[in-house]
């Protein structure tokens, strides 16, 4: 009789009977994992659960909230950033449920090795894996708990008890305590017994010491997603201008509020006088919206973008940070935005950059003509047919590629009106082959005609314009020196 009850116990325990078993029956199953240890079929079953899990929240709709926040803040369209953040779900289930249990591994068998356990890896791994399977349940159950809820954030967990304000280490460590850990924690010091051969004292305090490390690891590897789930913009407020609304923090100037208006209404009205095709302007100025932030730090911060504008074209939004060339930054977003919302959206490189500092007017604290004419006299002007293909175009830095871009629209404006520029803009957006071909059917001539006029255009202009600056400059020295020039 006793023969037959250790056979029957010996035998090896069936590798999807375990995952049920296991959360029934723990000590007796871990015991018979040791014997023969499996680990696949309980990760991919984690897997699993965290994919449906995931898939539940985007398709439910239960993401679009903080998507809908992420493509604000970001400049991408939000189904851009519901594809990414799909994506990136399935790629942290198939890669981040394997890569935690191989870390808990690591965590238990240390913990076992510190109370004087010893065990092989696999059967660590085994233990671990298995114990595991309460964290997909608790997936599948945080799904159901989103169709309560409403929401993706609000969990089983002790971070539900702390207010918006709470530290981020203090909301991390809370989020790591719930129904489902603490399971967990319990499975693994009963497993402790059997996998390193511990009586039920030390079991226990190894259960413990692992969960003390891991709540603790957690915490601080999850402080920064305290900061992601929040909405940024929570507490900011809205004030009106003549063109739409500032966005920003209730700490803002009322100075630089008014500076911030003005620059708006100064952006817009040049945006308007380039977009309309008729020669006295639209009868009402164009709507945008400007969300301010402080400082540039305080913008990348936010945004994670640290360009000192940057626009959001599906929401008709420019993010502005107050620094030096703000101004002139928001003229060349706000250009972006509003034409984007007349006309549609530009992906030409060169048509898109160039409309833009065409708007400005500008770079680096001269005119476009005056620094492509500096590029130009360097020999580092590129031609026309190497900024009309997008790829070359990327392979330019910022410093020829997009003066030679403006300087280009400039000279088209110059020389066959500012409805040339309009008119190029909407080629793009309507553009089924390449640019250069395009380029030379609006305009009627060839990339190398085109590209030598353009030259001779800025040797002309850039000279008068550097030699009437510099006249300036000899009459204000003049003008400080009492007449007399040194």
């Amino acid at each position: 009789m006793n023969d037959e009850r250790e056979t029957s116990e010996s035998r090896p325990i069936n590798a999807i009977a375990a995952l049920t078993l296991v959360l029934v029956f723990p000590r007796r199953t871990f015991e018979r994992l040791r014997e023969r240890p499996r680990w696949i079929l309980p990760v991919i079953f984690g897997i699993a659960c965290a994919l449906v899990s995931a898939t539940y929240a985007v398709r439910g709709g239960y993401m679009d909230p903080f998507i809908h926040s992420m493509a604000l803040r970001s400049g991408h369209t939000p189904e851009t950033i519901k594809s990414g953040f799909a994506g990136g779900s399935v790629l942290m289930a198939v890669l981040g449920v394997p890569l935690i249990v191989l870390i808990e591994t690591l965590f238990f068998r240390l913990a076992g090795r510190v109370m004087g356990g010893r065990a092989r890896f696999v059967e660590v791994l085994s233990a671990v894996a298995h114990a595991s399977v309460v964290g997909g349940v608790g997936a599948l159950a945080m799904a159901g708990l989103m169709r309560i809820t409403g929401s993706p954030t609000v969990g089983a967990n002790l971070a539900v008890l702390l207010g918006s304000g709470a530290n981020s280490f203090v909301w991390s460590l809370a989020r790591q305590i719930d129904l489902f850990s603490l399971w967990f924690f319990v499975l693994l010091g009963i497993a402790a017994g059997p996998v390193f051969e511990l009586d039920r004292r030390q079991a226990t305090r190894t259960g413990v010491l692992f969960a003390i490390i891991y709540v603790l690891i957690m915490s601080i590897g999850g402080t920064g997603s305290a900061d992601a789930l929040d909405d940024p913009y929570e507490d900011w407020v809205e004030t009106g201008t003549a063109v739409g609304v500032l966005h920003h923090r209730q700490d803002i100037g009322a100075d630089v509020l008014a500076s911030a208006g003005e620059a708006a209404s100064v952006a817009v009205a040049r945006a308007d006088e380039i977009l309309s095709r008729d020669p006295d302007g639209l009868a009402t100025p164009s709507r945008i919206d400007v969300y301010l932030y402080a400082s540039l730090d305080s913008k990348r911060r936010v945004t994670d973008n640290g360009e000192v504008a940057h626009g959001v074209e599906w929401a008709n939004v420019v993010h502005l940070a107050w620094t030096d060339g703000s101004e002139l930054a928001l003229k060349r977003e706000t250009s972006k935005v509003l034409a984007a919302g007349a006309y549609g959206t530009v992906h030409s490189p060169l048509i898109r950059s160039g409309f833009a500092l065409y708007a400005g007017g500008e770079w680096g604290g001269m005119t476009l003509a005056q620094t492509a004419l500096g590029l130009l006299d360097a020999g580092d002007l590129p031609p026309l047919a190497d900024i009309t293909d997008p790829a070359s175009y990327h392979r330019l830095s910022r410093q020829r590629s997009e003066p030679a871009a403006g300087s280009f629209f400039a000279f088209l404006a110059a020389t066959r009106g500012e409805g040339a520029v309009l008119d190029l803009y909407v080629g793009a957006v309507e553009l089924f082959g390449p640019v250069d071909a395009m380029i030379e059917l609006e305009l009627g001539e060839s990339l190398d005609s085109l590209d030598e006029e353009w030259r001779n255009y800025l040797r002309t202009t850039g000279d008068t314009e550097d030699k009437s600056r510099t006249t300036g400059d000899t009459e204000d020295k003049s003008r400080t020196t009492g007449g007399v020039i040194e």
